[in-house]
C-alpha cells in the first residue's frame, strides 16, 4: 500500500490534517517530488491486490447484499475482471432501489429499553453515545493520534455490543457498530496495520449489509456501504449509494458530507465535468444549510471548508 508515502508526508507536513495550506503543499509535492512519486507508484502497484483481498474476505463470510441487488459469492477469486462484474450487478439494481425510495417509506424505528453497563438506556441513547465516541475518534485520527482514536472506538464498541446482545437485529445498533468498525479501519490504515484494516472493514460491511438486506432504504446503512466503496476508490458506486442515502434522509448531514468526499474524488479522477461540478455544488449548498443545525457532527473548520469549496466551484 502507500503507507510509506503517507508517513513521509506526515513527517514533512505535521499539520497535514489540521491546516488546509499544509494539505495543498502535500498534494503539490505528490505531483512534483520525484522521490515521492516513485514511492507512490511502488505503493499503488500493490493496491489492487490489497483491495481484492478485502473482497475475498467478504466473500468468505458469504455476505449476501440481496437488498441492494447483488451478492458476493463464496467462490470469488482475486480477479479484477470478476470484481468489475460484481460491481456491475450492483449498479444494475441501484436504479430499482432508487425507484423504491421514491415510491415507498421506510419503516418506523422501534426504540427498546436496554441496560448495558447496568444502566437503563434506550437504543437511541446508546446510538447517540456511540456516535459521540465515533465522531471524537475521527477527530483524533485527523489530529494524528491513533492511540486516542482507538480508545474512543473501544469504548463505543463495548457499549453497542452490550446492547446488541439483547437486540441483535436492531438496525440502529448494527449501523452504529458498522461505523465504529469503519473508523477502526481508518485508524488501522494510518498505522499501516493491513491485517486489522481488512478485518475492520469486513466487519463494517457485514453490519451494513445485514441492515440493507432487511431494509434497503436505511439511510445510515446506505451511507455506510457508500463508505465501504469509497475505501476501494470506487467513486461511481459510492456516489450512487450516497445519493440514495441523501434522498432517503434529506437532513442527514453526514451523508451529504461523505457524498461530497466521493464527488471530490470522482472530480479529481475524471476532470471538471459539468454534471459532477453541479452535483458537488448542490451537495455543498445543502451542507451549508445543515451544518449550523448539527454542531455535534461538524466543526467550524468543516463549515469554513464547505464555504471555501463553494467559492472555488463558482469559477469552474
Amino acid at each position: 500500500m502507500a503507507t510509506p508515502v503517507f508517513d513521509e508526508l506526515q513527517h514533512r507536513y505535521p499539520k497535514l490534517f489540521l491546516v488546509p495550506k499544509e494539505a495543498e503543499k502535500a498534494a503539490k509535492a505528490l505531483s512534483t517530488d520525484k522521490a515521492l512519486v516513485k514511492m507512490l507508484n511502488k505503493g499503488f502497484a500493490n493496491l489492487e491486490s490489497g483491495q481484492d483481498e478485502i473482497l475475498a474476505l467478504l466473500a468468505k463470510q458469504n455476505l449476501t447484499l440481496e437488498a441492494i441487488g447483488t451478492s458476493v459469492d463464496d467462490g470469488f477469486t482475486k480477479s479484477g475482471r470478476q470484481l468489475d462484474t460484481a460491481f456491475e450487478k450492483l449498479a444494475t439494481r441501484l436504479d430499482k432501489l432508487e425507484l423504491m425510495l421514491k415510491t415507498s417509506s421506510a419503516p418506523a424505528k422501534t426504540t427498546h429499553v436496554i441496560s448495558p453497563r447496568a444502566a437503563r438506556l434506550s437504543t437511541q441513547q446508546v446510538v447517540n453515545q456511540v456516535f459521540a465516541y465515533q465522531t471524537d475518534a475521527m477527530r483524533w485520527i485527523f489530529a494524528g493520534d491513533a492511540s486516542a482514536a482507538s480508545q474512543r472506538l473501544a469504548d463505543g464498541r463495548t457499549l453497542v455490543e452490550a446492547a446488541l446482545k439483547q437486540y441483535p437485529e436492531n438496525a440502529q445498533l448494527l449501523v452504529s457498530l458498522g461505523y465504529i468498525e469503519k473508523t477502526q479501519a481508518q485508524e488501522a490504515q494510518i498505522r499501516g496495520d493491513h491485517e486489522n484494516y481488512v478485518a475492520a472493514l469486513e466487519k463494517a460491511a457485514t453490519c451494513f449489509a445485514n441492515v440493507l438486506r432487511r431494509d434497503p432504504m436505511d439511510a445510515g446503512a446506505l451511507n455506510g456501504m457508500a463508505n465501504v466503496y469509497l475505501f476501494y476508490r470506487d467513486y461511481d458506486r459510492a456516489i450512487k449509494l450516497g445519493m440514495l442515502a441523501a434522498q432517503s434522509a434529506p437532513s442527514y448531514g453526514q451523508a451529504f458530507w461523505d457524498l461530497a468526499i466521493s464527488l471530490e474524488g470522482k472530480l479529481k479522477e475524471a476532470g471538471p465535468k459539468k454534471s459532477l461540478i453541479a452535483q458537488l455544488k448542490k451537495t455543498y449548498q445543502q451542507l451549508e444549510l445543515l451544518m449550523p443545525q448539527q454542531p455535534e457532527a461538524f466543526t467550524a473548520s468543516d463549515f469554513a471548508h464547505v464555504q471555501k469549496r463553494l467559492r472555488a466551484l463558482q469559477v469552474l
